[in-house]
């Protein structure tokens, strides 16, 4: 629906506007967006739980042990920030097409504004975003509930034929939902049960303080363990991800009006 009301405003706009150099001007910009709605159709894919938890191998581990394991290998650094990184080369594509390539990509998957495109150059071949992923954790401990969202730093570097991406992650953004209710005396000496009520925190808990990294740790440790896992997890899906964008041609724009 969204699309579609967006090529009748700008249809109504050439039509109310005749003049044939701004007509040409409104199909090139016409031509840039059904681009990057095709990258969004074919790239812009929700990664579900299910996804997370078959990229993380958990077999009949437990969560903290898994996060032990993983955490000898992918270790802080002293920012406290856990930086992972791959270097893949692409036989025969410019670097202006593997730039371009992410570029695209990246624009389709930032549809929260807790998502931000931060460098773009094409000529030192860079690429920033902060990619918020959701809800990649939860747990309920009494009248506690965790809802874990990330918000990494995705860093691409392109050279001809090759392509570097490091993600970098050094928080968790945490929704603390806590379920408050009580008694009162009631006329007779009786109790009764209050209603009950909601609140709701939001934190952000730094990996440097959460299991299995430090070792007085400031937050749950089976929710931290969890949410370590599966950023792990995540970075994976991201890998392959990206593989397969850099795999596919790039959509070549029709200057042929």
């Amino acid at each position: 629906m969204k699309r579609r009301k967006c090529m009748q405003q700008l249809g109504c706009m050439a039509q109310k506007y005749p003049n044939k150099k701004y007509n040409m001007n409104m199909r090139k910009i016409l031509c840039t967006i059904l681009l990057i709605m095709a990258y969004s159709v074919t790239y812009a894919q929700v990664i579900s739980k299910q996804e997370i938890e078959e990229y993380a191998h958990l077999g009949n581990m437990s969560w903290t042990g898994k996060a032990e394991e993983l955490s000898h290998q992918d270790s802080l650094n002293n920012n406290g920030e856990m930086v992972l990184s791959v270097i893949k080369e692409y036989k025969g594509q410019s670097k202006s097409e593997l730039y371009k390539k992410i570029f695209n990509w990246i624009l389709s998957i930032s549809s929260s504004d807790k998502s931000a495109l931060l460098v773009s150059d094409e000529t030192l071949g860079q690429i920033q975003a902060r990619c918020y992923i959701p809800d990649i954790a939860k747990r309920s401990t009494g009248d506690n509930s965790y809802i874990v969202s990330i918000r990494p730093l995705l860093k691409f570097d392109f050279k001809e034929e090759k392509t570097r991406f490091t993600f970098i992650l050094q928080s968790f953004d945490v929704l603390n939902k806590s379920e408050e209710a009580g008694y009162v005396m009631m006329f007779g000496g009786g109790f009764g049960f209050t209603a009950t009520g909601v609140s709701k925190d939001n934190q952000v808990w730094q990996l440097k303080d959460c299991y299995p990294f430090a070792e007085k740790r400031k937050h749950p440790k089976v929710t931290s363990s969890r949410a370590f896992v599966n950023s792990v997890s995540i970075y994976n899906i991201l890998v392959d991800r990206i593989n397969e964008v850099l795999q596919k041609p790039l959509p070549v724009e029709n200057e042929s009006w």
